[in-house]
């Protein structure tokens, strides 16, 4: 009984932190901006899909939810080594770093027919969502610029994917 309490006080504590009631679901009826597929050479790697509140592209600081519906398994480790290489056109290294190390304690490894959804709140806090459960939040809004840039700058590793995201092309 004693383990079952402290695992209930536990559970309460992860869920506000700091006086700040952190998310329990993504956003609902937001509307779709765009989507694409990650495809590379044969691979499909997932479809993306960006929403908002009102179904338009207003900026990487504006709430976005951005949902990765993985077609393969992708391992936390792979996951990781990929972003690092991904962000760091959008942060310098030492920023970079720091939030991998908080990602590594966030997301999990991925399997085929899972989502990971990011969610960009008012305050431009991120939120992580696997299969519609909140797995973690950084509450940096520097973090949030840098990671939704790796899918909607016109300078990521794809720019038409970007475009189709921003619903610049159909």
């Amino acid at each position: 009984m004693l383990i079952k309490s402290i695992f209930f006080v536990l559970l309460l504590c992860s869920v506000e932190v700091l006086g700040q009631t952190l998310p329990q679901q993504l956003p609902q009826h937001w509307k779709r901006i765009g989507e694409a597929e990650l495809s590379i050479l044969w691979f499909d790697i997932y479809n993306a899909e960006l929403l908002s509140p009102d179904g338009r592209y207003s900026g990487v600081s504006s709430p976005l939810v951005l949902k990765l519906n993985y077609h393969r398994n992708v391992s936390q480790a792979d996951m990781l080594e990929e972003t690092q290489k991904q962000i760091k056109k959008f942060a310098r290294t030492d920023q970079a770093d720091g939030w991998l190390t908080k990602l590594s304690q966030v997301w999990p490894d991925i399997y085929k027919g899972d989502q990971l959804a990011f969610w960009i709140d008012h305050e431009n806090t991120g939120h992580f969502f696997h299969n519609e459960d909140w797995v973690g939040s950084l509450q940096d809004p520097a973090f949030s610029t840098a990671f939704i840039q790796i899918w909607l700058s016109d300078n990521s590793s794809y720019p038409d994917l970007a475009k189709k995201l921003r619903g610049s092309v159909k």
